[in-house]
């Protein structure tokens, strides 16, 4: 996706295969977009439980 995010309004002018193309991009990104942030989240809670580990020894 080329960072740009049509309107639903806007796919509805759409053929029936570009908004299956439009929407197919649109749940990749948004699928990347959620590993990204569970991943972040992930990692921090690694580091956070690193760091209690180290204060209690």
């Amino acid at each position: 996706m080329s960072g740009y995010i049509y309107s639903d309004r806007q796919i509805q002018t759409y053929t029936e295969h570009a908004q299956a193309a439009v929407l197919w991009e649109r749940a990749q990104h948004f699928e990347r977009n959620a590993n990204y942030w569970k991943h972040r989240a992930q990692s921090a809670e690694r580091r956070m439980q690193e760091h209690n580990c180290q204060e209690d020894s």
